[in-house]
């Protein structure tokens, strides 16, 4: 009983370790880049041209499966529109990016995009829209057949609410 009322004693009489913490004020920095503002702007079922449909799919869905992809195609484009902000931020007018893409449907609902024009010559930016599309759309399988379509879509640089 005394060896329990010592190992008691002993351990409320030992002084808990305080670490030695130095407080630096940290400066407020501002970003060097902004995301990117601008908009996606996916094409309807009037801006496509179907090259064929031979898996007989429904273009209104299709229209509506392109529609809910802009989010992707806006994250793939945010490191052009990275590199290009410091040209806006002097003033200068950074212009749209349109790419024309060829999308080719198989039956096992994988793409295969072939861009076939473009206005811009950055070879980063292309490669990561057509790995985006390769990576990460899938579309419902067909029991046979593909759907290829021309589809042309535009990266607006500034987005206004009023604007088409």
């Amino acid at each position: 009983m005394l060896v329990f009322a010592g190992l008691l004693l002993g351990v409320y009489y030992i002084k808990p370790y305080k670490p030695v913490v130095s407080i630096v004020p940290v400066a407020e920095e501002e970003p060097q880049w902004r995301a990117f503002s601008g908009r996606v702007v996916m094409p309807s079922l009037d801006d496509m041209y179907v090259l064929g449909n031979s898996a007989d799919r429904n273009l209104l869905q299709f229209e509506q499966f392109l529609q809910g992809r802009a989010a992707g195609l806006h994250f793939a484009a945010a490191d052009y529109f990275k590199k290009h902000n410091c040209a806006a931020a002097h003033g200068e007018n950074v212009p749209d990016v349109v790419l024309g893409l060829k999308l080719t449907l198989d039956s096992l609902g994988m793409f295969e995009p072939e861009i076939l024009f473009s206005n811009i010559a950055d070879e980063n930016f292309k490669g990561l829209v057509l790995s985006q599309i390769q990576t990460y759309w899938r579309y419902p399988r067909s029991e046979q057949g593909s759907l290829e379509v021309w589809v042309p879509v535009v990266w607006k640089s500034c987005y206004r609410h009023n604007s088409n």
